[in-house]
């Protein structure tokens, strides 16, 4: 039976693939209520067309009841206005200033326990309307403390192709092998450095189908998945939140809370004791060698949580957030050491000299007096120079290393 003009311009609507499939480029069996895909990943199966009816119908039927009132679903669709920062304080410290809670109307951050055992305030796991805008508006107290450490993190994209390193992830932690997670993260860091106009799109396309992948895949368990998994969520966050494209910056923020439940599952892996032996064995070197792969991994865990909170809590300044209350996840890393001899080692034999001739410091609960006084400026690495910038500010923090016998 043919089709009458009237039904040739007027088709029936497609049906069209849930949200998650279309984000991750996948085939959708638009099975109802969720998916095969979506109901194998545990995960929120949502149909476009059929969610935008239900809310709209929803809307609709509370208006009628309700006239004059907007409704609390309806009012979140319209994004608010970014906040501009109050730089009033010159008293400013991103590391141990407390603020005041603004944001009671936000979602919590969900820690994957039966109540909070880290006694963390709540936090906004996501800010406010994104912006294509470059972060060339922020004042002066801030970018003194922030300005330095944040292009360090930019470039870790760029470390990590050519040096296999970061600042949180030594050179040789994945020596013996990459988990499938950082391998992903690994290559994309290396299609993004040959990212221009014409393959932009393309190539951010990419990136947020692995980072959907690493999300939907399964819960790692051991030391080196759960480490490998939180530098791969970080290093697509730094990717993605400064790029300056405005879909990537979106859909990045919409993953801090991933990334957030990421490290409280580092955590479990953590250890904060520090090592009381004042010199490591030279021969035999098997003991020597066997506590220095323990500690590559373990201070690469400690330093990618402190990195990762840092960076999350500095973003959120940048991004013009007001009243932001200080969650105390920073502190759950109570514990990190300062010593570029003993990160720089490449052999046991180069790790037991440096732990017995240099001098290495544990900084405790973000004190950093005993650093300030006795260290010398070849003694801080990269790492230290972060946050020893964030504390003092850039000018003190150039000086400092100037009358220690170095330069920032």
């Amino acid at each position: 039976m043919s089709l009458t003009a009237r039904e040739r311009r007027n088709p029936p609507p497609r049906r069209k693939s849930c949200a998650a499939c279309i984000k991750a480029k996948r085939r959708c069996d638009m099975a109802l209520p969720s998916c095969t895909r979506c109901a194998q990943r545990h995960i929120q199966c949502v149909y476009p067309n059929r969610a935008m009816c239900e809310q709209s119908l929803a809307v609709s039927q509370q208006s009628a009841t309700m006239p004059g009132l907007i409704t609390r679903d309806a009012r979140c669709q319209t994004p608010s206005t970014v906040e501009h920062i109050d730089a009033g304080s010159d008293g400013f410290n991103p590391v141990t200033t407390d603020f005041d809670s603004g944001f009671s109307e936000l979602e919590p951050f969900e820690l994957p326990f039966e109540g909070d055992p880290f006694g963390t305030n709540e936090q906004s796991s996501t800010v406010t309307a994104p912006s294509s805008k470059q972060f060339d508006s922020i004042p002066e107290v801030i970018a003194s403390r922030l300005q330095w450490s944040v292009d360090r993190i930019r470039e870790a994209p760029s470390s990590m192709v050519m040096e296999t390193r970061t600042p949180w992830c030594h050179p040789l932690l994945y020596k013996d092998g990459m988990p499938r997670s950082i391998q992903d993260a690994h290559a994309c860091c290396a299609l993004y450095l040959a990212k221009n106009r014409a393959n932009a799109p393309v190539i951010l396309r990419s990136i947020e189908s692995r980072v959907c992948d690493l999300l939907a895949s399964r819960t790692p368990d051991t030391p080196m998945d759960c480490l490998a998994h939180t530098q791969s969520l970080l290093l697509y966050q730094i990717i993605r939140l400064f790029d300056g494209d405005i879909g990537a910056r979106a859909s990045a923020e919409r993953d801090i809370s991933a990334i957030e439940t990421s490290c409280i599952s580092l955590y479990a892996h953590a250890k904060f004791e520090g090592s009381q032996a004042s010199e490591l064995p030279m021969f035999p070197i098997a003991p020597t060698k066997t506590f220095w792969q323990e500690w590559i991994l373990h201070e690469s865990i400690r330093r990618t949580l402190i990195l990762t909170f840092y960076f999350l809590q500095a973003y959120r300044i940048m991004a013009h957030q007001k009243f932001l209350p200080c969650d105390g996840r920073l502190g759950l890393c109570h514990m990190w050491t300062i010593s570029r001899y003993l990160w720089e080692a490449r052999t046991p034999m180069e790790f037991a000299e440096a732990w017995k001739n240099k001098k290495h410091f544990e900084v405790t609960n973000a004190v950093f007096s005993e650093v300030l006084e006795d260290a010398m400026a070849d003694d801080i690495d990269t790492f230290g120079k972060i946050f020893i910038t964030s504390l003092l500010g850039i000018d003190e923090a150039e000086g400092w290393f100037a009358s220690r016998g170095g330069s920032l």
